[in-house]
């Protein structure tokens, strides 16, 4: 819209300014209007080709942002030293990536543990995201290691969308992600099940570490 706009308004200043007589909107030689017609077509492939630019350049801004998160939370895992410590990471990854309240279930002899809650601004979420209805649609991802809630058509009433944190048939927790707006797009989801696929493994580390201390 701006790109024809800008199109109309730069010949009309331009035969104003430029034209005999000039001041008015009139055009006395024949050969002006084609002059107009190639300046607007001109203009407006310029301009369509500026906004083009522009919006690969943030998507390319955005994939390149999206990919350094991954990346970071592999070398942060690496430092991770507990389950806590894991969970943490992923939650405060994920809410890095898809702006939004992340809410962790950690899983323990097949049953869900307390959430771990983790905000975009530090502040008590709401408590609709941790009622009895959406533990019960994270126990439901818990006992059947697939996606449901929320921009799903499993249980899609809840106010979240929960993913198991899964190696395998091996699931070590579910993740809820608030969706305020839309669901994440797909370059999100990949670096999201990414994020996840690296959180489930450095916990089965984890458990193969404690059971190698224990034997």
């Amino acid at each position: 819209i701006y790109s024809l706009l800008s199109s109309i308004v730069s010949v009309i200043v331009f035969n104003f300014l430029f034209t005999e007589p000039r001041y008015t909107l009139l055009a006395y030689d024949s050969g002006y209007p084609v002059t107009f017609v190639v300046m607007f077509i001109a203009a407006f492939i310029t301009a369509s080709l500026a906004v083009k630019l522009k919006s690969h350049a943030r998507i390319s801004a955005q994939a390149a942002y999206r990919t350094k998160v991954l990346f970071d939370t592999n070398q942060l895992l690496q430092r991770a030293e507990d389950n806590d410590e894991i969970i943490a990471v992923t939650a405060g990854q994920l809410v890095k990536l898809l702006n939004t309240d992340i809410i962790v279930y950690p899983a323990a002899d097949g049953k869900l543990g307390e959430p771990h809650i983790f905000t975009i601004d530090g502040e008590a979420p709401d408590a609709d995201y941790t009622s009895d209805n959406e533990k019960a649609v994270a126990g439901w991802v818990l006992k059947n290691n697939k996606h449901a809630g929320a921009t799903t058509d499993t249980l899609s009433s809840a106010k979240c969308l929960y993913l198991s944190i899964r190696v395998n048939h091996n699931v070590y927790g579910v993740a809820g992600i608030v969706i305020k707006e839309g669901p994440p797009d797909a370059f999100e989801s990949s670096i999201m099940l990414s994020i996840l696929g690296e959180s489930a493994l450095a916990m089965e580390n984890e458990k193969n570490y404690k059971e190698k201390e224990e034997t």
